[in-house]
């Protein structure tokens, strides 16, 4: 899973952090990258860098995991059933 949090660094408590941490309870690790706005840009220029990122990170994890073609005649719910 990924997301991410636009926060001041006041908002940065460790009840935030508690939350923040609760999120991904099922996960071993969580890596957390913060990143500071260049304060070069304009909000705009800021955006448009920012998806350009994530359509990166999208593209690195497509090759890492290409789209799989499954059968028609497989019952997915009786997978994911027998995953459980």
């Amino acid at each position: 899973m990924e997301v991410t949090f636009v926060v001041k660094p006041d908002e940065l408590t460790p009840e935030w952090l508690e939350q923040l941490k609760s999120q991904f309870d099922d996960e071993s690790m969580i890596t957390i990258t913060a990143t500071s706005p260049d304060k070069s840009l304009s909000a705009e220029e800021q955006r448009t860098a920012n998806q350009r990122g994530m359509f990166e990170r999208l593209r690195e994890t497509q090759k890492k995991y290409p789209p799989k073609e499954i059968a028609v005649d497989v019952d997915v719910n009786k997978l994911i059933d027998e995953m459980y």
